[in-house]
């Protein structure tokens, strides 16, 4: 799989993308957070309070209660020091453990906490823990909840910076009494944690022991799924061409699902780094390499499924007589890959906390300035899509238009290339196409020959008739001559011959056939003057000579009446008067003689 310039340009824009963040919306009069604003898609019928310091730790020990959402104590923390890439994972996990050093802090009881939404002093955890001294009190004032930029009424960023030293520090000892003890949900960094004995969460080298464990079997685990998926792939492909087409079964190997294969190792490795409860430092560094490389995986995923579906189409085009079937399946496999980009361009800047409606007006802007700019690549986009349409010509088609003649070889998305004959290569504009007439010269069933015979004037009229119905002859037998209209008449005096029509049309695909049959015809014409003794005229001119002074005087006309004489001999020949009844009927073609 090759990537140019511009797919390149748009991978970059991919590498830090993320499916899962915390976004808080803005509140009018009492600050509060619409769950259906979060990309932890909470509850919709929730509205998480953070109006004061008693609401949030409210919401805070509410959220670990029996059918409470862990997520909603996320939403308590001001993570705005923390990547975005790994709020959701870094919200939950530290929740937890805020809760688990809390609980063996103080009980709290809420009349203890002030509820004054107005007021601007911070809250510390130290104000009511009266049984804690020197280093204990030191610590619970470090949790301190305090209103952010927006007003919502957080634990503040220093706090969420210490809970892990905080928790490390205090996690061995025992709860408060009258606490309740929360239930970690399933797949969850501390409910991961708490699957290992209590001697593996000791930390050496940054890391727990438990950590360091399962880094090293998810890294396994990824190359394992690999492989198993690029070999069940190739499987499964084998199968497929076992069944349908024998011919191809070799051209199946396995590297070639190695996207898929990089695609499921990926995506392993992301969840799994995120159950492992690293450090933050740790977790963002390994989840932004992570989704470098989740992303492209997925994008060059995405690519050879198109390119599989464009071959078999591809296939199925070449069984139908059109050849725009194959220009129509070329488009679409680009259209989709461009698609994909797109998806994952906005995808990101989902994930970066973009706006996406401002982004989308923003771009609407832009993109009215860039169409006025560059009016003419998209006129050409748009002609391209009219020329699908319509189909005024084939690919392999010979057409005439704009002063260009020759051979359509491709239709992009751009401009249309058409060969000349005279082998060069000529691209035109799509937009042109839209406004411009187009003679399709390879649309035609019929080739038509329309030229004239000319034979001496020493021709009989006798030889002229059976001369012409020879021609007719010959033309009602040859394979490629249309049987039922045609045209050989006695149609013109010339200066220096008289003229034959021969008026008809060949019935063949392309030029080079009409080339053989014309020239067999011709040949089989020639043939048929020479057993005629029918002489073909060339320009010719008679010179008399003559002397005046030998001249004899002029006889008398032996007509005493020309005009009376022409009228007797003219009536002789053409016959008994006719009338309106009497006049022949229309054409009519026969088939050949049986000679």
């Amino acid at each position: 799989m090759r990537f140019n310039s511009y797919q390149i340009l748009l991978l970059i824009l991919l590498i830090s993308a993320d499916f899962n963040h915390v976004r808080i919306g803005s509140a009018e009069d009492k600050p509060t957070v619409k769950a259906e604003e979060s990309a932890d898609e909470i509850d919709p019928s929730l509205k998480v309070k953070l109006s004061s310091p008693r609401e949030t730790l409210k919401t805070f020990f509410g959220a670990f209660k029996p059918g409470g959402d862990p997520k909603n104590a996320a939403l308590t923390l001001n993570l705005s020091e923390i990547p975005i890439n790994v709020r959701s994972t870094v919200g939950i996990h530290d929740a937890f453990q805020l809760k688990e050093v809390i609980d063996r802090m103080v009980y709290v009881q809420y009349y203890q906490v002030p509820d004054d939404s107005e007021s601007k002093t911070p809250f510390r955890l130290s104000q009511i823990t009266t049984k804690l001294t020197g280093a204990d009190e030191d610590d619970a004032a470090l949790i301190e909840i305090a209103p952010d930029k927006d007003g919502y009424w957080r634990f503040t960023d220093d706090t969420v910076k210490v809970i892990g030293d905080l928790y490390q520090r205090w996690k061995n000892r025992p709860t408060v009494e009258g606490t309740i003890r929360a239930k970690a949900p399933t797949w969850t960094p501390f409910w991961f944690r708490q699957l290992f004995p209590q001697r593996l969460t000791n930390q050496h080298f940054l890391l727990a022991d438990y950590q360091w464990i399962c880094l090293f079997a998810l890294i396994v685990i990824g190359f394992f799924l690999d492989r198993l998926t690029r070999f069940t792939f190739s499987r499964l492909a084998r199968g497929w061409l076992r069944f349908f087409d024998k011919d191809n079964e070799t051209t199946i190997q396995s590297k070639i699902f190695r996207p898929m294969g990089l695609l499921a190792q990926g995506y392993v490795w992301y969840e799994g780094t995120k159950l492992l409860g690293l450090p933050d430092f740790a977790l963002s560094l390994l989840l932004v390499a992570l989704q470098i490389f989740t992303v492209i995986a997925a994008i060059w995923t995405c690519f050879l499924l198109i390119d599989v579906g464009r071959h078999y189409l591809f296939r199925k085009a070449r069984k139908t007589p059109s050849k725009f079937d194959d220009l129509l399946v070329q488009l679409l496999s680009k259209s989709l890959k461009v698609f994909v980009v797109c998806v994952g361009v906005l995808t990101a800047a989902q994930a970066f906390g973009l706006p996406i409606a401002g982004l989308l007006g923003g771009m609407g802007i832009g993109g009215a300035a860039i169409a006025l700019a560059s009016k003419d690549t998209f006129s050409n986009i748009f002609g391209s899509f009219t020329v699908l349409a319509d189909r005024p010509f084939e690919v392999g088609d010979w057409v005439i238009t704009n002063h260009v003649e020759g051979t359509v070889e491709a239709v992009g998305f751009r401009s249309t290339r058409i060969r000349t004959f005279y082998n060069s290569l000529i691209t035109l504009p799509n937009s042109l196409l839209t406004t411009t007439s187009v003679d399709n010269m390879g649309a035609r069933r019929y080739r038509r020959i329309n030229t004239l015979l000319g034979v001496q004037y020493n021709t009989t009229p006798e030889q002229i008739d059976a001369f012409c119905e020879g021609i007719r002859e010959l033309i009602r037998r040859h394979p490629y001559t249309r049987k039922d209209y045609y045209h050989v008449y006695f149609n013109q005096f010339s200066d220096s011959s008289l003229n034959i029509l021969l008026y008809c049309f060949l019935e063949c695909p392309d030029w080079a056939i009409e080339l053989r049959e014309r020239h067999r015809l011709f040949n089989d014409i020639l043939r048929l003057a020479q057993k005629l003794r029918v002489e073909f005229a060339f320009p010719t001119r008679t010179l008399h000579l003559f002397n005046h002074s030998n001249d004899p005087l002029p006889e008398e006309s032996a007509l005493p009446d020309p005009a009376q004489s022409g009228q007797r001999i003219g009536a002789e020949i053409a016959g008994p008067l006719q009338g309106v009844q009497d006049r022949p009927g229309p054409v009519s073609f026969s088939g050949p003689s049986n000679f």
